[in-house]
């Protein structure tokens, strides 16, 4: 009798993974559902690899075996919707705003809180502006799923109420801002170059940003090169190091990428942070109990200005989503950007 240890099972389970990306990336989405499915049968208690067969049914134009797939999982996981990482793989199971605005209750700034109009957002543009009344200005970087785990237009509430100019970016290109924002410029250098032309044509002083998830990367690599006051990460991936993609294997593609395209100079946030000396404060928020978030954030541990907050009890990827379900957020924004 063979007997499959843990760490064989893990090992599969990351090479099934691989190559299952690796298909999809190349065109071969018969062949990426295929290892998706099997990798269901290798980890059945995952809901991950179902909800990545849906997408993948998704992207291949097969619509109605997408749909009775999405029913199956739902049915099997009804809290998915919650979770961050699903979200990211498939926002179509993401809760709506309704839903979103019921769960942050009080923390959620009504209307009558609100100093300018929000943004409006279809998802079809990288680049969006809510202009504000004071000298200050959020740069925000969404994650892969394109959001900052709710609607935009929601979260906007939080810097309308503060009369912000807030810059919303996407990452088209899905290489954690390095190769840039596509309606600005072709390149990172040239994105700062433009970004830094909107800021002064909007007589913004002080600059902040802020990211979630994989676009935590860019609040901090953007944050340094505009010489943000402070640059805030929820559950951000700021290790971009061989060792940091081989212990965390959420995203793959997405870490090989950065590994392969960007130069090592550029993705070392910390010792382009240690050169900073402090100048511009970066306060990382993340799950105590979620070890890939714990480790990212333990690599800027110790580096001049950079301050650690581990979120009690939660071990998941939503940091940013528990501070405002927990009545956090809108605090946090007040001091860290001050009253209108």
């Amino acid at each position: 009798m063979v007997t499959i240890t843990d760490s064989q099972t893990a090992l599969a389970t990351e090479q099934l993974a691989k190559t299952a990306r690796a298909a999809e990336q190349a065109g071969d989405f018969d062949r990426a559902l295929g290892f998706f499915r099997g990798l269901c049968e290798v980890e059945p208690a995952n809901p991950v690899w179902a909800f990545d067969a849906v997408r993948v049914l998704n992207k291949s134009g097969r619509a109605a075996e997408a749909a009775e797939a999405l029913r199956q999982a739902m049915r099997k996981w009804p809290d998915a919707s919650r979770r961050p990482e699903i979200r990211a793989i498939l926002p179509v199971v993401a809760p709506s705003e309704e839903q979103h605005r019921t769960a942050l209750g009080a923390d959620c700034p009504p209307d009558e809180a609100l100093k300018r109009p929000l943004i409006k957002d279809d998802a079809s543009e990288d680049f969006i502006v809510g202009l504000g009344g004071r000298k200050a200005a959020v740069l925000v970087f969404t994650g892969l799923a394109d959001r900052i785990v709710m609607p935009l237009p929601l979260f906007d509430r939080y810097l309308a109420e503060l009369d912000l100019t807030a810059i919303y970016l996407r990452d088209r290109k899905r290489i954690g801002f390095f190769n840039g924002v596509k309606s600005l410029a072709d390149d990172y250098d040239g994105t700062i170059a433009k970004l830094k032309e909107v800021l002064g044509a909007a007589g913004v002083e002080t600059v902040h940003t802020l990211g979630n998830s994989a676009g935590g990367i860019g609040a901090v690599s953007y944050g340094i090169d505009l010489g943000a006051r402070t640059a805030l990460g929820f559950s951000a991936p700021v290790s971009i190091t061989r060792q940091a993609a081989d212990l965390d294997r959420r995203t793959a593609v997405f870490a090989e990428r950065l590994l392969g395209d960007v130069p090592p100079e550029r993705r070392d946030l910390r010792q382009r942070l240690m050169e900073r000396e402090g100048a511009t404060a970066v306060h990382l928020y993340y799950g105590s109990e979620m070890p890939e978030d714990l480790y990212h954030a333990s690599t800027l541990d110790g580096v001049p200005g950079v301050t650690l907050h581990p979120l009690p009890g939660l071990g998941g990827h939503g940091a940013l989503f528990r501070m405002a379900e927990t009545g956090g957020l809108r605090n946090l924004f007040r001091e860290t950007y001050g009253a209108a």
